[in-house]
């Protein structure tokens, strides 16, 4: 296409805009005129300047949504607009490596609408992925790689879909409770901790003295959570929570169930209807719960002392 015909064409256009926005004013307008118009001039452009010229290092389409998302802060930008201004088909990709590999806080706002919240990056966000990132390349399982993240993360909040992505696998959930129940760390979920959500967890110590009570692994989730919440989350011993042993210093504090009645092997032997029997059960702090067993297993010890002396 000549220059004289894409001008011509392209003033045309303009002239078709500008009546349209005389109809949007008038409340007249219809979305098809201005889809016609839109068409002229992406047809326009592709005839006289054809197909789009591979960008030069460091200008692709990463370069120009940003630049574009820069200029409207705060504003509400729709996919259309960013695909028209990145040029490629994997725009959302590109958003999405802008928000997590490079820090930007760009907030979805559905319907293939988005946000940015701030001109610069977030470095500790950058950072967060870079991390993530050097764990995933590393050999061995997805469970070792899991166990490098939340030990890097200890006492910070990770997501699913951070496990899943260090894991290279969509198991991140799976191999949390395995981490939990089979090995004993104490990792938080929003059935412990109320603060978390769904899908977010919270290694809370990797010192292996700090570890799980094994028998935890017998009391349902559906119950632990309904004892925790029964008890607003609040060692029953110590009248502490989170927020209180947080402000203390302790930063190793976590919940587990504790049962009145039973101990050790004795809660193995228990039918799951006295096992799981709410009124016996109660929430206690990981050290609480260590000292009240230990009290029980030693009044044990004399019981059956005292029985053996009787018998003699």
């Amino acid at each position: 296409m000549s220059a004289e015909d894409a001008a011509a064409r392209l003033r045309g256009a303009a002239d078709s805009v500008a009546k349209f926005a005389d109809k949007v004013e008038a409340g007249e307008a219809k979305r098809d005129e201005l889809d016609q118009v839109v068409a002229e001039i992406v047809g326009t452009q592709r005839r006289h300047f054809g197909p789009r010229p591979r960008a030069r290092r460091g200008e692709g389409g990463r370069h120009k949504l940003l630049a574009y998302l820069r200029e409207r802060v705060g504003q509400a930008v729709y996919g259309e607009e960013l695909a028209a201004i990145a040029g490629i088909g994997e725009w959302a990709r590109r958003i999405r490596e802008l928000r997590d590999e490079h820090g930007y806080d760009i907030t979805e706002l559905g319907g293939s609408a988005y946000r940015l919240e701030s001109a610069e990056p977030d470095e500790e966000r950058a950072g967060e992925w870079q991390l993530a990132n050097e764990i995933r390349r590393r050999p061995g399982s997805g469970l070792s790689r899991i166990s490098a993240f939340l030990e890097a993360k200890v006492g910070q909040v990770v997501t699913r879909e951070q496990l899943d992505y260090v894991a290279r696998i969509k198991e991140g959930s799976r191999r949390v409770r395995e981490l939990r129940d089979e090995h004993g760390w104490p990792i938080n979920s929003h059935i412990d901790e109320p603060g978390l959500r769904p899908g977010e967890y919270r290694l809370v110590s990797a010192d292996p003295t700090d570890r799980r009570d094994p028998r935890q692994r017998l009391y349902p989730e559906d119950l632990r959570e309904r004892v925790f919440a029964r008890d607003h989350y609040t060692c029953r011993r110590c009248g502490r929570n989170r927020e209180k042993a947080l402000a203390a210093g302790d930063t190793r504090f976590y919940l587990e169930i504790h049962h009145k009645t039973a101990v050790a092997e004795e809660l193995d032997a228990l039918a799951p209807e006295e096992l799981n029997k709410e009124a016996n059960l109660i929430t206690l702090c990981h050290r609480d719960h260590n000292e009240e067993t230990g009290k029980l297993q030693e009044r044990r010890r004399r019981e059956r002392r005292g029985a053996g002396e009787a018998d003699g």
